[in-house]
């Protein structure tokens, strides 16, 4: 004869079959058991079930649902679980003055399927969340026992907490990934569990449908016909409270099983959805070179960020402070077209700022987690792009409601310091890039001009020393230099008007100084000094040359040679000394005290004549002009 509860152990037995079929399967299988567990509920005993086809109201001032005694307050130390199941669930609080609060140690709002069952975590395209509001406060206290600080708006949303805020959108890849072999190696410990906790269901299961249906065999054996039923008459009753009994238990089973059952299909379908997502996780270069998609968008008329405490007090402890990280990071007021904003500014105010390239390597930390030992080395590049680039060291004022510069700020300093500076008004053309943007041909042509306008200007080759916080100088650089090439050099101290400056001076000086020329090939075409007073002071020898020495001017030891292939001295000329002449000596006319000959003299008229000696000699030439110091550096 078949029984019902036959009929109930092979829909157990589908179920079980597809607890590893997909979620359309498993949600049709379920669909059998609710019918199943509706009959078994006929025969159920102990339990409260009012259903109505249309509407079931409850109406009253005050209602309340739970395990309460008779005042509406919650049984001690026992359980109470309430749970509210449909496919449209709405809480109304109406009125002006209506409210809907929910107070809980926990609470948790999740957007995801729970299955008729609520034993599913299905999340599909429909999954949000969604607050509407004037006013929206969100806040994190860090309360014991009492929150001391009762949520607070003024409009708008307000998020708040006294610890830590995060705000995030980021994907990741190897975090994700141990992660889900995290959640994965969790999920087949549940469900080795699960399965063992199926198979002791259905052995259970199994158990009962046998002894309920040898029971039933037995009762049919006693009640084939009516003599029998009077004759047995205990011995039936006694059969039919076994029976009883042994169907209240299969049904309690079989509640017991389904329910392993659901929780296992489930276990089996999250299994299969972490497994899709963990192979289909990026990793490497595709995951750290392609875009994620991750994004995050404040916007606001006026945007304010403020490293504050509770009191508003602009906090200096260490830790505190704003952070901003990225590969890349750009602040701008731009148009939508990309055009400036033509009112953009961007202003940043601190008492120190710095901007640097150089990254830090080779860092070691104490066991306090403090930086001892690093190596920051400047590696990038620092581009500063504009029509006008002002640097200043200089006070303003505002005065007559308007921003005017004051003066230059006392002790102010601009320091340029790198392996290579290059000051550059080039301009370029035919400029040619690689795929990575770097010049790699161009043609650079000077165009514009390079004003240095100060007091004193200076500029040294020369190695310094630091003692006790100030700078000295130590020593010019070996093997410095100083170069100064252009098609048009001044170095003059003249005025605007082109009057020379009075008490101005110049100063060139150098162990070895090369004028006029740097080699036989490059010289100059013209040199000419002019002053009212040239003077040319040599210690030891002053020479000048035409040519290769074809005629020279020397000054040498106290002595004065003048030589060339021809000699003119045009003017009246005195000679305040001893004169020798080794060569012929030839004039128109000679005029002398004493004319005296060695060996012979001779004229057209006379010769080997005699005549009277004279005093010879004479003064000795007296100097106007006497070597100066230069003036020395104020």
């Amino acid at each position: 004869m078949d029984y019902i509860f036959k009929d109930w152990e092979k829909k157990m037995s589908a179920f079980e079959s597809c607890v590893e079929k997909d979620l359309a399967e498993i949600r049709k299988c379920k669909a059998d058991m609710q019918d199943m567990r509706r009959q078994m509920h006929e025969e159920m005993t102990g339990s409260y079930y009012v259903r109505d086809r249309n509407r079931i109201i409850l109406s009253a001032p005050e209602i309340i649902l739970g395990n309460v005694d008779a005042d509406g307050v919650l049984y001690e130390g026992s359980a109470s679980k309430i749970i509210v199941r449909g496919t449209e669930v709405d809480l109304q609080a109406t009125g002006n003055g209506g409210r809907v609060e929910t107070r809980a140690a926990s609470i948790r709002q999740i957007a995801e399927d729970p299955g008729t069952d609520g034993l599913e975590h299905v999340v599909g395209s429909l999954s949000e969340v969604i607050s509407q509001a004037r006013s929206i406060v969100i806040q994190s206290d860090d309360a014991q026992g009492a929150f001391s600080a009762p949520p607070t708006s003024n409009g708008g949303l307000r998020i708040h907490a006294d610890k830590q805020l995060e705000i995030s959108a980021s994907q990741a890849s190897e975090r994700k990934e141990k992660l889900l072999d995290f959640q994965i190696n969790g999920l087949e410990d549940q469900k080795s569990a699960l399965q063992e906790q199926a198979d002791d269901h259905k052995e259970s299961f199994s158990s009962l449908i046998k002894e309920l249906e040898e029971l039933m065999e037995k009762k049919e054996k006693l009640v084939k016909n009516e003599h029998d039923i009077r004759a047995k008459y205990d011995e039936v009753g006694t059969v039919n409270a076994e029976v009883e009994t042994v169907t209240e238990a299969l049904v309690e089973e079989t509640r017991g099983y389904s329910e392993v059952l659901a929780m296992l299909s489930e276990t089996n379908r999250l299994l299969k959805c972490l497994k899709d997502v963990k192979s289909k996780i990026k990793k490497g270069d595709e995951f750290l070179k392609q875009p994620t998609g991750s994004n995050v968008s404040i916007m606001g008329e006026r945007i304010s960020m403020a490293s504050v405490d509770g009191d508003g007090n602009l906090r200096d402890n260490d830790g505190s402070g704003i952070s901003i990280k990225a590969n890349k990071v750009g602040i701008a007021a731009l148009e939508a077209d990309g055009k400036l904003k033509e009112k953009g500014q961007v202003s940043i105010q601190a008492m120190n700022i710095n901007m640097t390239t150089a990254g830090m390597v080779d860092a070691a930390y104490d066991e306090k987690g403090c930086l001892t030992t690093a190596t920051h080395t400047a590696e990038g590049d620092f581009t500063l792009r504009s029509k006008n680039i002002t640097i200043e060291g200089a006070d303003y004022e505002v005065a007559d409601k308007k921003l005017k510069e004051k003066q230059l700020t006392a002790d102010s300093t601009l320091k340029l310091r790198a392996k290579t500076i290059e000051v550059s008004t080039e301009g370029s053309a035919n400029i040619e890039v690689d795929d990575e943007g770097k010049l790699t041909k161009a043609n650079m042509t000077a165009e514009g001009d390079i004003i240095v306008k100060s007091k004193t200007l200076t500029v040294a080759s020369a190695d310094y020393d630091i003692e006790n916080g100030e700078t000295k100088e130590k020593a010019l650089t070996k093997g410095g230099s100083i170069a100064v090439r252009a098609e048009k050099t001044d170095l003059s101290p003249v005025d605007a008007e082109g009057k020379l400056m009075e008490g101005s001076s110049m100063i060139l000086m150098a162990e070895q100084m090369f004028v006029g020329a740097t080699s036989k090939e490059v010289k100059s075409k013209l040199l000419q000094a002019a002053s009212d007073t040239v003077g040319l002071f040599a210690d030891t020898t002053f020479e000048a040359q035409q040519g290769e020495a074809k005629a020279v001017l020397q000054l040498d030891g106290g002595n004065v040679a003048v030589g060339g292939s021809k000699t003119d001295v045009f003017g009246d000329t005195t000679v305040n000394a001893k004169t020798e002449v080794k060569g012929e000596l030839k004039a128109p006319k000679i005029s002398g005290d004493d004319v005296q000959v060695g060996s012979h003299f001779k004229t057209p008229n006379i010769e080997d004549g005699m005549a009277a000696g004279a005093p010879g000699g004479g003064d000795s030439i007296s100097a106007k002009l006497k070597a100066q110091d230069a003036p020395k550096e104020s």
